[in-house]
């Protein structure tokens, strides 16, 4: 009789026995519905663009150009960005407005070759190319992304 409370006390406590020892606890990722321009798993060592430059350098963000931002302020702008997916339809439709399309180098730790983002700027939007190869477009100040 007392083999049978205590296994009956047992089967009760087996779902809560299960999940503290069993079931490994993963953190659950902050996941955006919008794609991000540059790879969120990756570690970012340097964005190089053409008049100027941001670099990891002995623990810390260096920036190439005086700014009234912080280089740290600027990396978590540029990698926490995400845009809105332009379809190529689209893209081929604003093609014709598009001039002058510039690059950007990113290099992310334990990569031997760097990510180049080819983007537009235009009055309205940023159209950029992200690591996933998907053109996004981004509304959002120059001074927000530009020292």
């Amino acid at each position: 009789m007392i083999l049978g409370i205590i296994a009956f006390i047992a089967i009760l406590n087996l779902p809560t026995i299960i999940k503290t020892y069993l079931i490994d606890d993963e953190p659950v990722a902050e996941v955006s519905p919008y794609p991000y321009l540059l790879n969120p798993s990756a570690e970012l060592k340097a964005l190089h663009f053409s008049d100027w430059s941001l670099e990891h350098l002995n623990g810390e963000w260096s920036l190439t150009k005086q700014s009234s931002l912080s280089p740290q302020e600027l990396v978590e702008r540029w990698s926490g960005l995400v845009g809105t997916e332009v379809d190529q339809d689209t893209f081929d439709g604003l093609k014709p407005q598009l001039t002058s399309p510039q690059t950007i180098e990113v290099w992310y730790r334990d990569q031997e070759e760097p990510q180049r983002i080819t983007f537009y700027q235009t009055p309205q939007f940023w159209l950029l190319k992200n690591w996933q190869d998907q053109w996004i477009a981004v509304s959002v100040d120059p001074e927000y992304l530009l020292p």
